[in-house]
């Protein structure tokens, strides 16, 4: 469902220009001056999800992540205000798929060259490391263009995808890989500031992982072990696999390494977390 809708408007935008910028409170200055016309956004438990306001336009802000500020509800008794509801997840649906949308019409999408075979050697993998139920949330980590995405969703996990490439997002948004609903432009190292904590996450071909750059993906790694209980790591080599198991060891987490002979170029070395 779109944010629209569930105003109940023709046309509204957000005033936060991404979806990192959910958290940033300055946000919520510009909704000190508009009309009187005001629509809230409420869960069933009546907690504020986000908040409209006409000025030349429909302009909202979004709760998720950040709570009204007291200026903001201080002058709450002197505007006309409608009240609608929905669910937080509903709202958080909502909310990527606009910033998905907004990213589809903004970038020039990645070239698509996923073999065809793929997807079926994600599936085969995960079938042989995990026991999960149908509907578990599923982290894909640096998702790229959403092939973990799809084998999840086909294998009855329910994906949440995100990567900071927008090229790659886009290409997996436009050959329906990756869903606008639960697809976001997240930088890896800020996950869990954005993430609960789940059962399951993958992150599948974590790109070149060397000495000079072990640092940066030490701190994503960091943070999908705060995310999940279990996880599937693959890189093309087993001197990356080794950083990847000595940051889990750090973590206080076991780790296994094993080469996939599934497939020997995109995720030839696997690192399975428990």
């Amino acid at each position: 469902m779109k944010i629209l809708d569930l105003f109940q408007l023709e046309d509204v935008r957000l005033i936060e220009s991404s979806f990192e910028a959910l958290t940033n409170e300055s946000a919520l200055v510009q909704m000190l001056r508009g009309s009187t016309e005001v629509r809230l956004l409420i869960d069933n438990d009546e907690t504020p999800l986000a908040m409209a306001r006409e000025d030349e336009g429909w302009k909202a802000v979004s709760f998720l992540w950040k709570e009204p500020s007291e200026d903001l509800i201080e002058i709450l008794p002197e505007l006309d205000i409608k009240v609608f509801k929905c669910s937080i997840e509903d709202w958080r649906e909502a909310v990527m798929e606009y910033f998905s949308d907004k990213m589809l019409k903004e970038c020039q999408p990645a070239l698509d060259d996923l073999p065809a075979d793929r997807e079926k050697k994600v599936s085969d993998l995960i079938w042989k490391e995990w026991h999960f139920k149908p509907g578990d949330l599923c982290y894909d980590c640096c998702c790229g263009s959403g092939v973990g995405s799809k084998a999840l969703t086909k294998m009855g996990l329910r994906p949440l995808a995100y990567d900071v490439d927008r090229d790659l997002l886009c290409r997996g948004l436009l050959e329906g890989r990756l869903q606008p609903w639960n697809t976001m432009l997240l930088d890896g190292t800020k996950a869990s500031d954005y993430l609960d904590k789940a059962s399951y996450a993958i992150m599948l071909m974590a790109g070149d992982i060397n000495i000079i750059n072990s640092w940066t993906w030490k701190l994503i790694v960091d943070q999908i072990l705060e995310l999940a209980d279990n996880i599937i790591m693959t890189v093309a080599t087993e001197e990356e696999a080794v950083f990847m198991e000595q940051w889990c060891h750090d973590k206080g987490r076991t780790c296994t390494i094993f080469e996939n002979q599934r497939d020997l170029f995109y995720d030839r070395w696997v690192c399975s977390v428990r």
